[in-house]
């Protein structure tokens, strides 16, 4: 029997490299999450790393190395972390465990954690499971959508979206499909406290629901992964440009990054996910640093004064 291909045997400059998702851990640590496949995505490796990162120094520690391609990655604390890989695996490593759960038969592709630490999957034909501790709990499907993106400030103002304009709401253990009358796929939600919902589509489609009426946000002409909120501000990530301010229902450039997949706010540091990238704002300025492949992961320090201007 022939053992399984590994990235290994693909040259250096045939890999492909993607940060998946950062997070800030407190202080100058950080979770980060990456893939390396080949061209057809036949071969993958994952990494769940922790870095230390100082704004001039950047060094990394492997926590969990996979002969396999991720799906999400959440970091919580240095020391909490879950972690989906292809297939439907999930691994926690929590303190010196390392434990995993295998999800239900259909596709699961991201992750999403409450505040109080309730964590869910969700994928295809509407599906979505709650982790019970043990296992992974489904709960009962209501649409046949795939589904993009989830958020809630608390279990309450749980929502998930998706494809053909889908946005359900959770209430108790039962969805409730929120009636948007429009057919576009939705990339990135973001619920605030008072329940109003920003909503980010393909093609610069995004809007505000809000006291169930829908309001037009003026966009440029791009596909909006991200939204979040930091230091009273709510920004948007494109795939583009980088990063937009709303400002009265329209969305300004703030700084350009090329590309922003994800968002993932602490109370110092905004982290934004970019290609090969980690893009760290503490309100007033920016620093970062990203990845390369040259047979070995390497890491090194983006100097924000010279790129991305």
């Amino acid at each position: 029997m022939t053992g399984r291909k590994t990235i290994d045997g693909v040259p250096s400059e045939d890999v492909y490299l993607e940060v998946m998702r950062g997070f800030h851990l407190g202080g100058t640590i950080f979770g980060v999450s990456i893939e390396l496949s080949d061209e057809y995505r036949e071969r993958g490796r994952s990494y769940l790393l922790l870095v230390e990162f100082t704004g001039r120094s950047a060094r990394f520690h492997v926590l969990l190395q996979l002969e396999n391609q991720m799906l999400a990655h959440i970091s919580s604390s240095q020391d909490d972390h879950v972690f989906l890989e292809v297939g439907g695996l999930t691994h926690f490593l929590r303190g010196g465990s390392h434990s995993t759960a295998r999800a239900p038969e259909p596709f699961f592709h991201k992750m999403f954690r409450l505040p109080d630490g309730a964590l869910f999957i969700y994928g295809e034909d509407g599906c979505v499971c709650r982790f019970d501790g043990i296992s992974w709990q489904p709960i009962q499907s209501v649409v046949s959508s795939f589904l993009r993106a989830m958020h809630g400030p608390s279990a309450e103002l749980l929502h998930v979206a998706g494809n053909n304009g889908t946005l359900l709401h959770l209430q108790g253990d039962r969805w409730r499909q929120v009636p948007l009358n429009f057919n576009r796929s939705i990339e990135a939600i973001h619920v605030s406290p008072n329940g109003a919902i920003s909503i980010g589509c393909e093609d610069g489609i995004c809007f505000e629901y809000r006291d169930n009426l829908l309001k037009e946000i003026k966009a440029p002409d791009s596909d909006f992964m991200s939204i979040c909120d930091f230091k009273g501000a709510r920004f948007w990530g494109d795939n583009h440009f980088g990063i937009f301010v709303e400002d009265n229902y329209v969305l300004k450039e703030f700084r350009a990054l090329d590309f922003a997949y994800a968002m993932q706010p602490s109370p110092d540091l905004l982290v934004v996910t970019g290609w090969k990238e980690i893009f760290v704002f503490d309100g007033n300025s920016w620093s970062g640093f990203e990845f390369g492949y040259d047979g070995q992961l390497y890491i090194q320090v983006i100097d924000m004064s010279r790129r991305y201007l």
